[in-house]
């Protein structure tokens, strides 16, 4: 059975500094939703499958004519599902496409803020996987049989100059880059080191795991997130965050949090904290972006901010990396 008819987890990179080397290749890192995309020519039948293995492609009807622009009968492409804003990625676009579920709206915003599928890597090629060739190859390949325009576009990169493009990334404000080794495999479903990204902003994914009593206008808010990573295979906490949301945002997140309400602390640790705080816990479902300064000797974060939820990744994504 080939990878077209597997459920796929993509390769995942882990956390580097900018550096220089020409084994690697250096891409700008996008900020969308990563989708494992299916696509069959023959049958005109494009599917999309996203980090937490669920089928999402009905939310992008824009993008299910793809597969006229695929020179080939069957593939599977790796890349991330955009909403570009004034020539730069709009996480809060893609947001908004990704959470309505009522078809006649799903078409307006499809016209309204219309997606695209920027493609950085191929494992299946009409009945082949070439996850085992070179990404030097694959890379071949994909500029032969994808013909490019505003729905599906390849992904640029650079070879060597990590450093520049860096400084580049960060003078525009993007998220940053990643780098690839040039001779390496697609590892499906691994972190590997041949794939390493490269923030400009520090941020992490954190499990949210309860959360604290408002005060003041948030009386009826919570007044921060208790939040949990992964670290040596233990959720453990890692800091509270009670920024970075405006009132909208408190409010809704504050009733997606009731619904997940427990007992006891989901940690295996409980964390030490000040007795007059009121936390109420909550199951460990929803994850959470945040930025933040560092991260201490003691394996908290400073100063963190909230910055988006993440539905599209598991609790398991979210691992400290130190």
């Amino acid at each position: 059975m080939t990878l077209f008819e597997q459920i796929i987890k993509p390769m995942l990179a882990e956390i580097s500094e900018p550096f220089d080397s020409d084994e690697f290749c250096f891409e700008i890192k996008i900020d969308g939703t990563r989708a494992i995309a299916y696509i069959d020519k023959e049958k005109k039948e494009v599917r999309f499958l996203n980090r937490r293995l669920k089928w999402f492609q009905s939310n992008y009807p824009e993008l299910l004519n793809i597969y006229e622009n695929i020179d080939a009968k069957r593939v599977v492409l790796d890349g991330e599902i955009v909403v570009f804003k004034e020539g730069k990625p709009d996480f809060t676009a893609l947001q908004t496409r990704e959470h309505v579920g009522e078809k006649l709206r799903i078409k307006l915003l499809s016209e309204i803020m219309p997606a695209t599928y920027v493609v950085f890597d191929i494992l299946h090629l009409d009945g082949q996987d070439i996850i085992d060739k070179p990404l030097t190859e694959r890379k071949k390949i994909l500029e032969k049989i994808v013909k490019e325009d505003k729905r599906i576009m390849l992904s640029s990169y650079v070879i060597g100059k990590g450093k520049e493009l860096f400084e580049k990334v960060k003078e525009r404000g993007l998220e940053g880059i990643v780098a690839k080794r040039l001779n390496s495999k697609y590892e499906v479903g691994k972190r590997s080191k041949n794939w390493l990204k490269i923030k400009f902003l520090k941020t992490l994914d954190c499990v949210i795991v309860g959360y604290t009593k408002g005060e003041g206008w948030r009386e009826k808010y919570f007044g921060a997130l208790v939040l949990a990573c992964f670290h040596e295979n233990k959720l453990r906490y890692v800091g509270r965050c009670g920024t970075g949301l405006d009132e909208k945002g408190y409010a809704e997140l504050t009733e997606e949090l009731k619904k997940l309400k427990v007992e006891e602390c989901p940690l295996e640790e409980k964390p030490k904290l000040p007795s007059d705080l009121e936390i109420t816990w909550v199951k460990p479902k929803l994850v959470c972006e945040v930025k933040f300064m560092e991260i201490t000797k003691d394996l908290q974060l400073r100063a963190p901010s909230f910055v988006r939820l993440r539905e599209d990744k598991n609790i398991e994504d979210c691992i400290l990396e130190i």
